[in-house]
């Protein structure tokens, strides 16, 4: 039993380890990847909204080259940091495929585009500290996410848009499990082993 309580707590232990270093990571990615584009494109997009535009396709073409360069990113984005109804925020350019996903449910450049709770929190955190900001690990259907906003400061220190990133972390919540289960399967095979010898 003794054995178990350790066992657990040392996976308690490194599951929170393990969490902050997934955090880390992700924002270290943010850094270093935001600081390929500048305030000067975000801005031109946002007053433009055209895809098409010099500062459109240069950010397009960054997003794209993110998602193929970075396997455990699922995508980065920009979008503009005023939340409308508490919860709205003006699309300004994602990866090519998730755009044309959105302007086929009819969300274009300039459109407002409601954000799950969790991450207006994580949104809301940024334009007051105006530094980024790591949400904690969250599920939706389609599997375990961190999210990092880095916020874009205008001459007037006030944020108008964020830099963001969907940060994979599926594959090591199956590790954790997998983990759990094989040391688990130890300590009750011990466990077994020696209620037999009292038993006998």
């Amino acid at each position: 039993m003794a054995g178990v309580i350790i066992s657990g707590t040392v996976y308690y232990k490194n599951s929170k380890e393990a969490i902050n270093h997934l955090a880390s990571d992700a924002k270290n990615t943010a850094e270093v990847w935001s600081a390929k584009i500048t305030k000067k494109d975000v801005k031109e997009l946002m007053q433009t909204k055209n895809r098409n535009s010099e500062a459109g396709r240069k950010l397009g073409a960054h997003f794209n080259h993110l998602s193929q360069q970075v396997p455990y990113v699922a995508q980065g984005y920009v979008f503009g940091a005023e939340l409308k109804n508490g919860t709205d925020t003006r699309l300004v350019v994602a990866p090519t495929a998730l755009m044309d996903a959105l302007e086929k449910d009819g969300v274009k450049i300039g459109d407002f585009y409601t954000q799950p709770a969790n991450i207006v929190n994580v949104i809301e955190k940024m334009k007051q500290t105006k530094k980024t900001v790591v949400s904690e690990p969250y599920k939706d259907d389609l599997g375990v996410w961190v999210t990092v906003v880095k916020p874009y400061v205008d001459q007037n220190g006030e944020v108008f848009a964020y830099y963001g990133i969907d940060y994979e972390a599926q594959s090591y919540m199956d590790h954790q499990r997998k983990v759990l289960l094989i040391v688990g399967g130890i300590f009750l095979f011990l466990l077994l082993a020696i209620i037999f010898l009292f038993i006998k």
